[in-house]
């Protein structure tokens, strides 16, 4: 049972996620959590598995509980606070499972494995919400890797690698991006679109950048790949539903940070694996 408390410290550590995320799309600083009408959440509803555990999940209002204007105000908390901090649970755990037992890391490097899983979270909760990249966490995780690199040298990717996979990882995405402007601009003219469409943008790049530093190279050629593979399923999907439920729209902007950062988190645990996988392709 030693994976328990850092379960369990996974699901707080969803709870800070779901709260940093909610703060940055209102335009104010990091606040205690709250309900959507901006009213804050008492201590026991602070983590949603509480909120359900204890009837919170709703927010309080004036009027009687049976009144229709009370009922018009009992608005329900989002299910993807749930989401999060399961997911934080899980991913928290596994990582640390992978870390001591298959590495044998020492603590201290774990706890930077942990760290910036818990970031690559809040990016991609962002991102799908917001469809940006959070440049706080980008640049916590890009320093924590630089930090991994000179504190453990002995354990890989070494310091010339992280800089190697950042430079390609920087310069491959690069590309990409001003591939993916060209065609909005050419786009734009003939369908007349906004010339800004696109669905590839800056911060898709600092991030693979900042992947290149956490993987190393050549690490960071299978993350790049494997990122491309995942967005371009579950583009196929995401138009396959939209076309069947009479919903599509061309030219619909998909957040690729997630993609991204699953491909990064992937090839950070398992490089071995991945690259079998890659090379089998």
């Amino acid at each position: 049972m030693e994976w328990l408390p850092v379960a369990l410290i996974g699901l707080l550590m969803g709870g800070v996620v779901n709260l940093l995320a909610d703060d940055p799309s209102l335009g104010r600083p990091p606040g205690l959590p709250n309900y959507p009408n901006g009213r804050w959440r008492r201590p026991s509803a602070w983590l949603h598995v509480m909120t359900r555990a204890f009837g919170l999940r709703h927010e309080p209002h004036r009027g009687g509980k049976h009144s229709s204007a009370g009922r018009a105000e009992r608005r329900a908390v989002s299910w993807r606070y749930a989401l999060v901090a399961i997911a934080s649970s899980l991913l928290i755990t596994l990582t640390h499972v992978i870390a001591i037992d298959r590495y044998e890391l020492s603590s201290a490097e774990t706890l930077i494995w942990l760290t910036q899983v818990f970031f690559f979270i809040l990016i991609a909760v962002i991102d799908l919400e917001q469809k940006r990249i959070h440049a706080p966490s980008l640049l916590a995780i890009g320093a924590l890797a630089i930090v991994r690199a000179f504190a453990f040298p002995l354990s890989p990717p070494t310091t010339a690698a992280i800089l190697v996979g950042a430079l390609c990882a920087g310069l491959a995405f690069s590309l990409v991006y001003l591939g993916g402007r060209l065609f909005a601009r050419l786009a734009s003219k003939r369908w007349l679109l906004p010339k800004d469409v696109t669905a590839f943008g800056k911060g898709d790049v600092y991030l693979m950048t900042v992947g290149g530093l956490i993987v190393g190279f050549p690490d960071v050629l299978n993350a790049m790949a494997l990122a491309i593979l995942l967005g371009g399923i579950v583009a196929l999907f995401y138009l396959a539903v939209k076309r069947a439920s009479g919903g599509y729209q061309p030219f619909t902007a998909l957040p690729y940070g997630p993609y991204i950062i699953a491909s990064i988190y992937v090839v950070m645990l398992l490089p071995g694996d991945v690259n079998g996988f890659i090379a089998g392709l």
